[in-house]
């Protein structure tokens, strides 16, 4: 890949790989400057701050992914294919990203300075993207396809295999001898994820039919008593 000539997408490279290898407060204004070969200056000229920096990085590896996921989740497909699509979504946008796992794992260990614990970044996307995940798993109840279950978890489970998958990868890699990386390992990690969920959330052949009073029931949502109120 050839260096870029214009100062501000030198800037979004280096800091984009410096990010990545040492997290954001182990990366310096002048770090960044140094490596882009660009004074002192040039991050607040042209980003305003490091932190905003940042946040248009993580913007553009992570924000993509709330709108493949609602194109999955729109598509006029049964809702587990819907729910497959939503995993080799996931898949294939972290592999056009390698930096974005390393992004990640930095965020979800702890975030950073402004942003000890969410970063605002992440918390829009993924809350932009479970509310769909969780439709498509209340209409497949509906229909009968999907087995009775909360929504919510089963939705944070459909998020949970892909997203472990590329946040491990040097445990994978070290442990398991897999290379997430790799085009074809990947699409092998895929194509396992996508077995083991749709297997996880099919109904079971004996679910009542849907429409009947036993279908409603299995499927009712529990009903959370407030606090405080007498049993």
């Amino acid at each position: 890949m050839s260096t870029p000539t214009n100062t501000r997408d030198r800037i979004l490279e280096v800091a984009r790989d410096l990010f990545a290898q040492r997290g954001y407060n182990g990366t310096s204004v002048r770090d960044i400057a140094t490596a882009a070969e660009a004074n002192l200056g040039a991050v607040g000229y042209h980003f305003g701050s490091k932190d905003a920096l940042y946040a248009e990085i993580l913007r553009a590896h992570v924000g993509p992914l709330a709108q493949r996921i609602a194109w999955a989740c729109r598509s006029p497909r049964p809702p587990l294919d819907r729910v497959e699509f939503i995993v080799r979504a996931v898949f294939e946008h972290i592999q056009m990203r390698p930096h974005m796992p390393a992004l990640m794992v930095r965020e979800l260990a702890g975030g950073h300075g402004r942003y000890p614990q969410v970063n605002p970044v992440l918390k829009e996307t993924f809350g932009r993207a479970l509310p769909l995940i969780v439709g498509v798993i209340t209409k497949g109840q509906r229909d009968g396809t999907i087995r009775a279950g909360d929504p919510l978890l089963l939705a944070l489970s459909v998020m949970a295999q892909p997203i472990y998958f590329n946040l491990a990868r040097p445990v994978i890699a070290a442990v398991a001898g897999l290379e997430p990386r790799d085009e074809a390992t990947s699409q092998r990690m895929a194509d396992h994820a996508v077995a083991v969920i749709r297997a996880g959330l099919a109904a079971p052949p004996d679910a009542p039919a849907p429409g009947t009073l036993a279908h409603r029931v299995r499927t009712r949502r529990p009903k959370t008593r407030p606090k405080g109120s007498a049993r």
